[in-house]
């Protein structure tokens, strides 16, 4: 199995896949297929940009199979560097789009485990995406763990279709790096606020922001003091990696 062919572009220190959504999400589940090791999708937005000067998670990113625009501020320093068909792939869209085309193409109910947020989340995540899909949940665990062995353990046991772990980034990401080598073949997507989405503690934006790529304007409005810093940083780091991007481009 290898993702070197998936065509990419460089967003700082990221290679981001140059895929449309469809395609996206087609490449993942087919390179699960069969997989003898963990298939790791992670999620690119601006809270990646901002960290793009830490090594360790600029690290664990490099290691992933495949690295995919989440946010806006990514499709557009993306398509400075010369990106021809990528897409936004919001994981609140895609995480579903993954369990209807591994339903559709293994002809059964995928099995998912969830991983993250408080404690109660996951399992409130879990009954909604039950009863939004014909899929199965058979692990959840919350994201404050102190012992994470006994965790991972039950998810080899229980080798689900996809793994979901939502710590938010880039715990996530170095939750994953840290723990592949012990987990089972299984899609394994990284998926930030989602858990809040699916149980409805979170809104998601009008359709009209989400199709424009300001999605992050709804999200401002309902955690202003958590997400205003990311996103006055993130304003920034776009600039300055959407203006090397294009730099470099020219300079080729």
């Amino acid at each position: 199995m290898t993702f070197s062919d998936i065509p990419s572009v460089p967003v700082g220190p990221f290679a981001v896949a140059d895929l449309t959504r469809h395609d996206l999400v087609r490449t993942i589940v087919a390179r699960g297929s069969g997989a003898d090791q963990p298939v790791v999708a992670y999620a690119l937005h601006v809270g990646g940009l901002n960290a793009r000067r830490d090594p360790e998670f600029v690290g664990s990113m490099e290691r992933a199979d495949v690295i995919y625009a989440d946010g806006g501020s990514v499709v557009l320093a993306a398509r400075a560097a010369g990106a021809r068909s990528i897409e936004r792939a919001p994981t609140t869209d895609i995480g579903w789009d993954l369990l209807h085309e591994l339903r559709a193409t293994r002809g059964r109910r995928p099995t998912v485990a969830l991983i993250g947020g408080p404690e109660g989340l996951a399992e409130r995540a879990a009954a909604a995406l039950e009863a939004g899909a014909d899929v199965s949940v058979v692990l959840t665990a919350h994201g404050y763990v102190e012992d994470w062995e006994p965790i991972v353990e039950k998810v080899r046991k229980v080798s689900p279709d996809m793994l979901v772990v939502g710590l938010g980034a880039p715990r996530e990401m170095l939750w994953v790096d840290r723990w592949r080598a012990q987990l089972p073949p299984s899609i394994v997507l990284t998926c930030g606020g989602w858990f809040g989405y699916l149980a409805g503690e979170e809104q998601r934006a009008p359709r009209l922001l989400r199709r424009a790529g300001l999605e992050w304007i709804a999200r401002l409005a309902q955690a202003p003091t958590r997400l205003g810093p990311r996103y006055v940083r993130g304003l920034w780091s776009t600039l300055v990696v959407t203006v090397d991007a294009r730099r470099k481009r020219r300079s080729r």
